[in-house]
């Protein structure tokens, strides 16, 4: 599974502190969902969320945030055990980069996780005194960020709030793909015919991963809720939170309505 070998995405700013770089990715080289990455800048510090592979362009998303030669990026979050395939290559450019992610995360002999969160913390909203607990020091994450670890997820997610921008931050926990295929991930300034169609082929079923889909709502229950009364927790912890935009590695941003299409997918566990 990946990127396709002329991986050109395209970043720009939803806040003045928050850039999110968006390009093309088949799971499984057949599925066309789509990848996106999320860049926070507090003071000198900053955090990468969903890395992309370090390059040219993951260059040029950061000068959006600073003019440093050198910026200091001091953390990346990993949002669940599939979405790793780039740490490596932020670690080796940023050796004091400092890991956040769950206990099932396995970045191979070169790379550890320095923050794990593990199922104590499971299904429920982690601010900052719990952050303290499990080791996190730094006041970059302490201050703007909460987290929910759904640890009975499929691929353990580990959903970010971002509290000052009212921005939740997910991988595989809610898709977005257009049901047309308009997608800034699959675009001209991505690479892309402007007729080109995302759904094609093996990828005719990506169109019904979204919130307006019943197809796409059963789908996201099946990795998300399991026979455990802390899944359908977890999820009413994320419901919790006080977000109007959703920002998903998969489709297109939720900008408007966020919290009515979260409980659109999410209803029954609500």
């Amino acid at each position: 599974m990946g990127y396709p070998q002329s991986f050109k995405p395209v970043s720009s700013k939803i806040e003045d502190n928050i850039v999110i770089t968006s390009g093309p990715f088949a799971i499984k080289d057949k599925l066309n969902v789509g990848s996106r990455m999320a860049l926070f800048k507090y003071g000198t510090d900053i955090i990468v969320w969903s890395a992309l592979p370090y390059g040219e362009q993951v260059i040029e998303a950061l000068k959006l945030l600073s003019d440093e030669p050198n910026p200091n990026v001091t953390h990346l979050i990993i949002p669940n055990n599939q979405h790793i395939m780039a740490a490596e290559s932020f670690k080796v450019q940023f050796p004091n980069l400092k890991i956040l992610s769950t206990e099932q995360v396995d970045l191979g002999e070169n790379v550890s996780v320095d923050y794990k969160f593990t199922n104590e913390y499971g299904n429920k909203v982690l601010q900052s005194k719990e952050l303290q607990e499990i080791g996190i020091k730094e006041d970059s994450i302490l201050n703007n960020f909460e987290f929910v670890y759904l640890s009975t997820h499929k691929n353990r997610e580990l959903m970010v709030y971002e509290k000052k921008s009212k921005t939740l931050f997910g991988a595989d926990l809610i898709f977005n793909v257009d049901y047309d295929g308009k997608s800034e991930q699959y675009c001209e300034k991505t690479g892309y015919a402007p007729d080109h169609y995302q759904h094609a082929g093996w990828s005719f079923i990506t169109r019904y991963l979204n919130p307006d889909s019943r197809i796409g709502i059963y789908l996201m229950n099946r990795v998300s809720v399991s026979a455990l009364p802390s899944s359908k927790e977890g999820l009413k912890a994320v419901y919790s939170l006080n977000f109007d935009r959703i920002v998903m590695c998969h489709g297109n941003i939720i900008t408007q309505d966020a919290k009515e299409a979260f409980y659109k997918v999410f209803k029954d566990s609500l």
